[in-house]
C-alpha cells in the first residue's frame, strides 16, 4: 500500500499488491539543480531556476547536492517529483500590514465569527501583494486541476519558512504543502523558521510514507499592527478567546470588504497536519518547541504538533517524539470521520494544554504504551462522538505545569488536571447538539504528579457512555482517582 524508497538512487517500489497495481514514479536519470541555473549559495535567489526544475520534476531525480537554494514566495510542483539533498530557505519579506491593521477588537466567544473592529479595507493596488503573502507554501506540490494525482518522493529535504513570525495565515500558509498523491514517500524531512501556518500538510492523497520527519523551533507572532503578545494581558483575556486579526475576502464568512477582522484566536501554527488521507504511515517524527512570539519570553500557545483530520482512514503513527507544544497530538475526525487510527508508543512533553487529544467522528482508535509528561490540563482528552477506542497502556505525570525556559509555569490554575479526561462535544455539523464518547477501554494506566503538585483526577469522565477502567494506578491526586459526572465499571 506504501510507496517505499530504495536504497539506492531516488526509485519508488511497490510494497504491496494495492501499489502494484499502478504505475510507480521511478526515474531512472538524476539532475542537480545547479544544471538549470541555480546556485545554491544560500544567498543568491534561486527561485526562477527552481522553477525550471519542478518543470521537468516527471523526468529526473532532482538533486540538491547538499546546497541551500533561496526562495522568494511560492514553488509549484505540478507533476510527479523526486527531490533529494537540498535546502529551500524562504526569503519572502511578508506584506507590510500596519496600514490595514489598526485598531483592538473586543474578546470574542465563537470560534466561527468575525468581528469589524473598525479596519480599513484593502486597497485593490494592494490586495494581491497581500494574498500573496499570506498564501506563501515554499514548496507547493499539487498536480493542475483536472490531472490525475501525482507520486511524490522527498528525501533529505529542509525547508526554511523565513525569520518573520508575522508572516503568512494558519490556513493558507505551509513550508511544504502536499496535496493529491497517490504513493508518497518523505524520508528525513525537516522544517523550521517563522510564520503562520503549516510547516507540513498533507491533503486529500493516498499511500504515504513518512519516516524521520523533524520539525522544529517555529515561531508565530500578530500582524504588524496588533499589539505584541504580554502573558499577563493574553491570559486575563482567556489562552482560548484572545482575539487577533484575520484577513478576510469579500463575501467570505459574511465579510462585507477585503479587510482584516477579528476573530477569536485558534491555532495559528499547525506542525504537522495530515486530512482527508487514506493508508498513511508516519514513523519516528519529531516535533518540538512550537511557539508564539511574546515580549515577555515565547510560549507553546495555539500551535499544534502533529494534527490529523477529516474523512481519512488506516493511519498508523508510530514513536513520534513531541515537545513543549500547545497540543501535542490534535485527531478531529470530522467530515465523515476516521476509521483504523493507531498511534503507538507517543512520547509527549511539555503541552500547553492536551497532549493528546481524539475527538468527533473517531471510530475504533487505539493508543498503546504512551508516556505524557507536564501537561497543562490533561495528559490524554477523548471527547465528542468517540465509538470503541482503546487506551492500552499510559504513563503520565507532572498535570497542571509546564516548564518554559527552565522554569515551571502554571497556564490554568484554576482546571483541576487529569490523566485522562472524558467530554461531551458537539456534533460537529455546525449544532450546539451534544454528543457523547460511547464504549472507552482505558487500561494499564499510571497518573502520578511526578513530583510536582497534585492534580484532581486519575480519569475524569465528564460524560461518556460504557467507560470502562481497568489496572488504573493513581497517586497524589487531590480529588479521586476516578471522578465525573458520567458512569465508569472498573476493574
Amino acid at each position: 500500500m506504501l510507496v517505499a524508497l530504495a536504497a539506492s538512487g531516488c526509485r519508488a517500489q511497490s510494497a504491496s499488491p494495492a501499489a502494484a497495481s499502478r504505475d510507480s514514479f521511478a526515474p531512472t536519470q538524476t539532475r542537480q539543480i545547479r544544471s538549470f541555473g541555480a546556485v545554491g549559495d544560500g544567498r543568491t535567489d534561486d527561485t526562477a531556476a527552481l522553477a525550471r526544475a519542478l518543470a521537468a520534476s516527471d523526468g529526473y531525480c532532482l538533486d540538491g547536492e547538499g546546497r541551500t537554494y533561496r526562495v522568494v514566495g511560492t514553488l509549484h510542483a505540478t507533476h510527479d517529483l523526486c527531490l533529494r539533498n537540498v535546502t529551500l530557505d524562504q526569503s519572502l519579506v511578508p506584506f507590510d500590514t500596519r496600514q490595514y491593521v489598526r485598531s483592538a477588537c473586543p474578546a470574542i466567544a465563537n470560534a466561527s465569527a468575525i468581528v469589524d473592529c473598525g479596519d480599513p479595507a484593502i486597497r485593490p493596488e494592494d490586495l494581491k501583494a497581500l494574498q500573496d503573502s499570506l498564501g506563501v507554501r515554499t514548496l507547493l506540490i499539487r498536480p493542475d486541476q483536472g490531472s490525475g494525482p501525482l507520486h511524490l518522493i522527498l528525501d533529505h529535504v529542509k525547508v526554511d519558512t523565513g525569520r518573520y513570525p508575522e508572516a503568512g495565515s494558519r490556513t493558507d500558509s505551509a513550508g511544504i504543502w502536499i496535496e493529491g498523491a497517490d504513493g508518497a514517500t518523505l524520508r528525513n524531512v525537516e522544517v523550521t523558521g517563522s510564520g503562520k501556518g503549516h510547516p507540513l500538510i498533507v491533503l486529500r492523497s493516498s499511500n504515504v510514507a513518512v519516516d524521520g520527519l523533524w520539525i522544529h523551533d517555529i515561531v508565530w507572532g500578530p500582524y504588524s499592527g496588533e499589539a505584541p503578545l504580554v502573558r499577563e494581558r493574553v491570559a486575563a483575556a482567556g489562552w482560548n478567546t484572545y482575539p487577533i486579526h484575520e484577513f478576510r475576502r469579500a463575501g467570505q464568512q459574511g465579510a462585507k470588504f477585503a479587510k482584516f477582522y477579528g476573530v477569536r484566536v485558534q491555532e495559528q501554527v499547525t506542525c504537522a497536519a495530515f486530512a482527508e488521507v487514506h493508508n498513511v504511515v508516519i514513523r519516528n517524527a519529531r516535533i518540538s518547541r512550537c511557539m508564539a512570539r511574546f515580549v515577555d519570553g515565547d510560549l507553546p500557545w495555539q500551535a499544534d504538533g502533529l494534527d490529523v483530520a477529516r474523512s481519512s482512514s488506516n493511519i498508523l503513527v508510530d514513536s513520534p517524539v513531541i515537545d513543549t507544544i500547545w497540543e501535542g497530538m490534535d485527531v478531529v475526525a470530522n467530515g465523515t470521520g476516521i476509521d483504523g487510527l493507531r498511534i503507538v508508543s507517543p512520547r509527549v512533553t511539555n503541552c500547553f494544554s492536551f497532549c493528546l487529544k481524539l475527538g468527533k467522528q473517531l471510530r475504533k482508535p487505539v493508543v498503546s504504551g504512551a508516556i505524557i509528561r507536564n501537561a497543562g490540563i490533561a495528559g490524554i482528552v477523548f471527547y465528542g462522538p468517540v465509538q470503541d477506542g482503546k487506551l492500552d497502556g499510559a504513563t503520565i505525570d507532572g498535570l497542571g505545569t509546564i516548564v518554559v525556559a527552565g522554569r515551571n509555569f502554571v497556564p490554568w490554575p484554576k482546571q483541576p488536571g487529569a490523566g485522562v479526561q472524558i467530554n461531551e462535544g458537539t456534533s460537529g455539523s455546525g449544532s450546539d447538539e451534544r454528543s457523547t464518547p460511547r464504549g472507552l477501554e482505558i487500561d494499564n494506566v499510571a497518573v502520578s504528579s511526578g513530583g510536582g503538585p497534585a492534580y484532581g483526577f486519575g480519569v475524569l469522565n465528564k460524560g461518556g457512555e460504557g467507560v470502562h477502567v481497568q489496572g488504573l494506578r493513581a497517586t497524589g491526586f487531590n480529588r479521586a482517582a476516578i471522578g465525573g459526572s458520567g458512569p465508569v465499571s472498573r476493574n
